[in-house]
């Protein structure tokens, strides 16, 4: 087993799909495939039942996931623990949260590429809160995360933002509608992922729900894939990104409905955030960034 097999099967976990981890991960999906193949056999369990549409983590697979999603992030954090030398090639650590478009990410690395092709650029995926800590300690250079960021050891600047959608199942009487009051989803749990991932978007939603008199709530610990079966059972409803996001993915091809909703003002927010005692970020960065907004 390598590290590059922990970060494949840590990957197609998160974006519940081996097309769109292929396209996170810069390579194509029958030798992603191939891999994950391969660490199957050589844990001797299967990691992820494969159907059509979309890929499930199994019970083994959530097993492990935490504990190979932290290998990864202490492997990559090895280079940061180096001294400088004359002769080590420039590297730039890129963390990516889940909701985060890839055409953003597509863009920042044409741009890297036209501007700084010196750079070698490593990607991070995690969530909000782990690459907010990772930037403060230096591990990583430069993260994509959602909601507003308020540290003044941090420089953050707006990157792009996507109305939010309520998730709901078929059949649980919003079928003929184009949208729904949040109020009338009272009778069901929300359904979210831990807090600790995204401390931010889970104030903003649970006020927002609390506002709409929603009391139920049902965090889910794993993958963005955990939500569907509750939300598709009509048990439990969740809140994504209109347009992308590892949440909206996970719903793609199931019997879920996304609908707008009556504070349809309020909007899923990616900023990108680095220290701002980075100098040697350059100063050019900034421009940078806005020239890869959408």
């Amino acid at each position: 087993m390598e590290v590059r097999h922990l970060r494949y099967f840590v990957a197609v976990a998160e974006e519940a799909s081996f097309s769109r981890a292929a396209e996170r991960l810069g390579m194509a999906t029958s030798p992603l495939s191939r891999r994950i193949r391969d660490l199957e056999r050589e844990l001797g369990v299967a990691l992820f039942v494969r159907d059509y549409h979309r890929v499930t983590p199994t019970a083994a697979a959530r097993a492990i996931l935490d504990e190979a999603r932290g290998i990864v992030e202490r492997v990559d954090g090895l280079a940061s623990l180096l001294p400088a030398t004359g002769g080590r090639v420039a590297t730039i650590v890129v963390g990516t949260a889940p909701e985060v478009s890839p055409g953003l990410r597509s863009r920042l690395l044409a741009a890297l590429r036209t501007e700084r092709p010196d750079l070698v650029v490593r990607q991070r995926p995690a969530s909000t809160a782990p690459l907010l800590h990772a930037v403060l300690k230096g591990d990583v250079d430069l993260a994509f995360v959602h909601g507003r960021v308020q540290d003044e050891r941090l420089t953050s600047l707006a990157m792009e933002s996507q109305p939010i959608r309520v998730v709901v199942a078929q059949g649980a009487g919003f079928d003929d509608r184009d949208a729904v009051d949040l109020a009338e989803l009272a009778h069901l749990p929300y359904t979210y992922l831990k807090a600790s991932s995204a401390p931010f978007v889970a104030r903003t939603a649970d006020a927002l729900l609390a506002r709409h008199g929603i009391e139920g709530r049902l965090p889910v610990q794993t993958t963005h894939a955990d939500l569907v079966p509750t939300v598709s059972a009509g048990q439990a409803f969740t809140l994504c990104g209109a347009a992308f996001g590892a949440t909206r993915n996970a719903f793609l091809h199931e019997p879920v409905l996304l609908l707008p909703f009556d504070a349809d003002r309020e909007r899923l927010e990616t900023n990108a955030v680095w220290r701002a005692d980075r100098p040697d970020l350059g100063s050019g960065l900034p421009a940078l960034l806005r020239r890869c907004r959408a």
